[in-house]
């Protein structure tokens, strides 16, 4: 080959590879994409780790902050011949007080009309004279520490409290014989919703339609009566749910005869949530009636029913324990557990179970009583009921050590009958104390150990009213950044 065409092939080589041409052009594509692909989403995260800073471990779990309450409202269910009695407010001790907006429904009426404000200061007990449903409400200082109850010497007295958003009964009926009417007010402007499942002894009551979706119009009072919607004999539970807005619910019971004696009428308190333990505090030694539990899960549950007595807590001799298949209702009848022997001293019982609960106590004798689980005051927080006037009994249990409880009792005009009586308490027994019959404002003060208390009425009178603790501050959230 001549030295003239090797230069030439030399050049056409250099040709091929030089700027501009399409080898490298095509080269060079390739390169940017890859070089993109993997600079871009490094550029991603960088930016968002600059925005949402340099932690990125999960924030942790904190408890509500409270808060004092700045907004309270309190509701007392229409009276009846057998429940008459004024409502009477009052406030906690050391509670600063204040002026309080009152509503009220007349008799069996279904709206809540604005009455005169009334001023409402601890000590000292305020009237609202009027048989039909009462509302309270309490702004800024005048929220905390408010609590009604009807005086008189009522046969029954239903627990006068504020809104619930989730709650369980047992021991409802819808029969000529046993019927149960679920009163619902609302006592905002706006509408509240409500859902409420039922069961029985073979389970939920899938037809009960007429319970979902219950829409309650605002400051508006409704009653639903069980045994005209969902007409059975049995025993009934109960699940109540606010699914929207708030609910005040309250429970009134009859038993009549059917034409062999007079009706009797009484409340049957709500339960927070089922339970493990569940005290039934304010059963009467000589009771004849029947403990009622319901089994909410999904797994049969054997239950345990022991005497609370003045002087030990035990399961009397002989007594088996209770099968409650899941979602259904058992009765046991009083007469097996409050026998001669381990009815003497019994102030109470207690259900305990491995599985959680739904229990309440049907007393009847020439009247009616419903029991329903106490809850626990704690350690100096001081609790305060409004309570019929008539004889009538403190009834005191579930103490977690020993410790002292100081009780207060004030009549109508607001003189002192029971000041700061001091009851010592131990676990594992309960307590009495008798109270004065014009005694109308009960108050405790636990100190050393929680307690659970309820006042009995007495005489010719079956009723239980618990002891609460009034609502004071507010759980506040805490709200964390998505």
């Amino acid at each position: 080959m001549s030295d003239e065409q090797q230069q030439g092939r030399r050049a056409d080589r250099a040709g091929a590879t030089a700027p501009g041409r399409r080898g490298l052009a095509s080269s060079r594509k390739v390169d940017v994409l890859v070089v993109l692909g993997m600079v871009l989403p490094t550029v991603v995260v960088l930016a968002v780790a600059l925005i949402r800073g340099d932690d990125t471990e999960p924030y942790p779990d904190a408890p509500p902050s409270a808060a004092r309450l700045t907004d309270a409202s309190v509701v007392c269910a229409a009276a009846s011949s057998s429940t008459a009695g004024d409502v009477v407010v009052s406030r906690l001790p050391r509670m600063s007080g204040g002026e309080v907006a009152v509503h009220a429904a007349a008799d069996d009426a279904a709206t809540l009309r604005e009455l005169s404000p009334v001023d409402v200061e601890s000590g000292r007990l305020t009237t609202v004279a009027t048989d039909g449903d009462v509302l309270v409400t309490g702004t800024d200082a005048a929220a905390p520490g408010l609590v009604a109850g009807r005086t008189g010497e009522a046969r029954a007295a239903a627990e006068c409290r504020g809104p619930s958003y989730d709650e369980w009964y047992v021991g409802l009926g819808a029969a000529a014989k046993n019927a149960s009417s679920i009163e619902l007010v609302n006592p905002d402007t706006g509408p509240a919703v409500v859902e409420i499942a039922l069961y029985g002894r073979r389970g939920l009551l899938v037809e009960a339609e007429e319970l979902h979706g219950i829409r309650v119009p605002g400051q508006q009072v409704m009653r639903l009566d069980l045994s005209d919607l969902v007409p059975r004999r049995g025993t009934l539970a109960a699940h109540l749910t606010v699914v929207r807005g708030r609910v005040v619910p309250t429970v009134r019971h009859t038993y009549d005869p059917l034409g062999r004696g007079t009706p009797r009428i009484d409340f049957l308190p709500a339960q927070a949530e089922p339970a493990t333990e569940n005290l039934l505090l304010g059963v009467p030694p000589d009771s004849s009636g029947e403990v009622h539990l319901f089994n909410p899960g999904a797994d049969e549950a054997r239950a345990t029913v022991r005497v609370v007595s003045d002087s030990a807590v035990f399961t009397p001799a002989g007594l088996d324990d209770v099968v409650v298949p899941a979602g259904t209702v058992r009765q046991v009848p009083l007469s097996n557990v409050l026998t001669e022997e381990a009815a003497q001293g019994a102030l109470g019982l207690q259900v305990v179970s491995e599985q959680p609960l739904v229990a309440s106590v049907r007393l009847l004798d020439d009247d009616l009583g419903l029991v329903a689980p106490v809850t626990a005051v704690e350690q100096n927080q001081l609790t305060t009921a409004v309570v019929p006037a008539g004889p009538k009994l403190l009834a005191l249990a579930g103490a977690e050590r020993t410790g002292t409880v100081r009780v207060t009792a004030t009549d109508a005009r607001g003189e002192v009958l029971l000041d700061e009586k001091v009851v010592e308490v131990d676990a594992d027994r309960g307590y009495s104390l008798e109270l004065p019959d014009d005694a109308v404002l009960v108050t405790i003060d636990p100190r050393n150990t929680s307690i659970a208390g309820t006042v009995v009425l007495t005489g010719d009178r079956i009723g239980v009213l618990r002891m609460r603790a009034a609502a004071v501050d507010a759980e506040i959230p805490v709200v964390r950044p998505e």
